[in-house]
């Protein structure tokens, strides 16, 4: 047979056994004389040559002998609330505290949601308050040298620090070179095989995204709506759901089609409305200063790259292409204003979005460039180009690897995960377990070498099996590590577990694999594990590289069934037979299912009640079963 058939129970990561390596040995960690690359040294010396202007406004009424008031402005500039303190009253210290809170939390909003023009905004604003605030009074004297004093041996801290960090990656990337070249390859090239069928745990959760990708298009019931901007907006559990969908059609279901392409196409639809990227227009305008209502032909990688990963996962997955046409993607604004695409002139709007950066990535937010969308994105497009023969990533992919490795990748072989495209500085708290385990899968279909060096990196600094069997983790305090998904899960520390099983998973690191699995379900339950599991060893770099094995892409298939009477667990074919796994969904039922892609005229056995059945002159047939429980059926050909 072509493909797994029979209902085997062996893992999906497999086991190596003679499995030739993808890559011959992992490479080495480039060595780095400079911190940054020149795209980014060149942005970093622009910020600070900024920064150095701002200094020089905030200490000239000082040595021009200004009065008070513009004093206490020009100090405020130099730091949050430095007005506030230059004025010495305990209330004045108060708002100074409450200024540089504001500050704070404006930095944040800076980068969630692109508002670029808010941290200089709070730090004109609370100076001109503190200049307001000491009108017709007189500051402490001493704080005229002291506060300058004290920001300039800030800086001065942070110049030295950063060195020493530099240095600290230097030996760290030494260490890990001699651990790379004693490391195996994990990566093999296994042959594309199907999954067991759904346990119970994963059926649970198949059941919940059907539920919620099989109500109309236009309906939301069960969607988390309070999160428009992070981790729980609506482009994120359309796109989770999209993603696991495709990769369990690939894995388990590949000969089922009906709801499971319903239930894409409806998740793609919904990814269009306009209650999904309705964020942008605000983004733009005060990220970049342009109202805009096109979500597509500017920046905004985590809504094209995300939704093109999804249409090619599902592309694949299916062997359909129902988002092809022109108009299909089409992005509605109102009744008057609307932005036709298609998929493919979608991703062209992607490849323009890549060339516009002299850095060859581009941003999510605005102003704020992140390594996982860009991966992300740059798997859209190869997707594309595997099913349809066309050359985006060829178009992009010399400055996109140069970027990688001069760029975003730091002296310890660790990946920048955000960096300011304007201002070139990165934000070190969400460089962690999430942040760089989420790429992983998305650089095994071009990279596999980078992700096996990445993979040993993150597993020499962050996880490592326990003697008993579970996983050990480091987590950053403060990023995406401990932060609670708005929609995803109920727990923060199972973020970036989810995003270590699915890498191990990709890798087929059987070790971590299992020991990932252990810890998930002793931590939050039986059977989470399971029901986060939607992949095996290389499916993302299947899916590309590989696509459809022909007996999938060609033999019998479930081309329907009803839902939720009949729950389709496991769907595969060799070519010429077809082997089913079906459980009721509301209890024992007779239901109806339709077959496609018979031999016309063809008699074929329905071996679990012995049907004949008959293929029509279409290649079709149907058949009515009944389901008491689990139900394992082969349609094969009769004599």
């Amino acid at each position: 047979m072509a493909t797994l058939f029979a209902n085997d129970t062996t893992d999906m990561s497999g086991t190596a056994g003679n499995a030739p390596p993808i890559v011959e040995r992992i490479p080495p960690i480039p060595p780095r004389q400079k911190a940054h690359g020149p795209l980014t040294a060149y942005r970093l010396r622009r910020f600070y040559a900024m920064l150095a202007l701002v200094f020089a406004a905030g200490v000239a009424p000082i040595l021009l002998g200004m009065s008070a008031q513009w004093k206490a402005f020009g100090l405020g500039l130099l730091f949050p609330g430095a007005g506030f303190l230059y004025a010495g009253s305990a209330l004045s210290i108060a708002f100074a505290a409450l200024s540089f809170a504001a500050f704070a939390v404006i930095m944040f909003i800076w980068w969630a949601r692109g508002v670029i023009l808010g941290p200089p905004g709070v730090l004109i604003g609370t100076a001109l308050l503190s200049a307001a605030w000491i009108e017709g009074g007189s500051g402490v004297a001493w704080m005229e040298a002291a506060i300058p004093g004290a920001v300039a041996v800030m800086h001065l801290y942070f110049a030295v620090r950063r060195r020493s960090t530099f240095a600290a990656q230097q030996a760290r990337g030494a260490l890990l070179n001699a651990e790379l070249a004693k490391a195996e390859p994990i990566l093999r090239d296994h042959p594309v095989v199907a999954a067991p069928e759904m346990p119970d745990s994963q059926i649970k959760e198949f059941r919940r995204m059907l539920d919620l990708a099989l109500q109309p298009v236009d309906s939301w019931t069960g969607f988390g709506m309070d999160d428009t901007w992070q981790d729980g907006a609506l482009r994120y559990q359309i796109c989770t759901m999209s993603w696991n969908l495709a990769l369990g059609q690939y894995t388990q279901l590949p000969a089922f089609h009906g709801y499971l392409n319903t239930a894409q196409e409806n998740l793609i639809r919904k990814h269009i409305d306009r209650k999904t990227w309705n964020y942008w227009y605000w983004e733009s305008m005060w990220g970049n200063l342009k109202p805009d209502k096109n979500p597509v032909h500017i920046d905004n990688i985590m809504l094209t790259g995300f939704l093109g990963v999804s249409l090619g996962l599902f592309e694949t997955a299916s062997g359909t292409s129902p988002f092809k046409d022109p108009g299909a993607l089409t992005f509605r604004w109102d009744e008057k204003t609307a932005f036709p695409y298609s998929h493919a002139t979608m991703l062209e709007e992607v490849v323009k979005n890549y060339k516009r950066y002299d850095l060859g990535w581009f941003p999510c937010e605005p102003k704020w460039i992140y390594s996982m969308c860009n991966l992300v994105g740059r798997t859209s497009l190869a997707l594309h180009d595997a099913r349809h023969g066309t050359d985006y990533v060829g178009e992009i992919s010399d400055r996109f690897e140069h970027t990688m490795h001069e760029e975003m990748m730091m002296a310890d072989g660790r990946i920048k995960v955000c960096t300011s495209t304007p201002f070139g500085f990165q934000v070190p708290s969400l460089s962690g377990l999430f942040g760089e385990t989420w790429g992983i899968r998305f650089m095994t279909p071009y990279a596999p070498d980078q992700a096996e060096r990445l993979w040993q990196v993150l597993k020499q600094d962050f996880i490592r099996v326990t003697d008993d069997g579970m996983l050990d983790f480091k987590l950053l305090p403060l990023g995406w590590d401990t932060r609670k998904p708005a929609d995803f899960s109920k727990w923060p520390e199972l973020n970036p577990l989810i995003m270590v099983l699915w890498s191990s998973l990709e890798m087929g690191d059987e070790a971590v694999i299992a020991a990932t699995r252990k810890t998930i379900d002793s931590r939050y339950g039986e059977g989470i594990a399971d029901s986060m599991t939607w992949s095996g060893r290389n499916t993302v770099r299947d899916m590309v590289t590989k696509g459809l094995p022909e007996a999938w892409a060609t033999g019998p298939i479930l081309a329907d069934a009803t839902y939720p009477e009949a729950i389709v667990t496991r769907a595969v074919t060799d070519g010429t037979a077809l082997n089913l796994v079906i459980h009721p969904g509301e209890g024992p039922c007779r239901t109806d299912l339709g077959f496609a892609r018979l031999v016309p005229g063809r008699s074929y056995r329905l071996t679990h009640t012995d049907t004949p059945i008959v293929a029509g002159t279409d290649g079709t047939a149907r058949a009515t079963v009944s389901l008491d429980g689990r139900t394992a059926f082969d349609l094969v050909p009769a004599g």
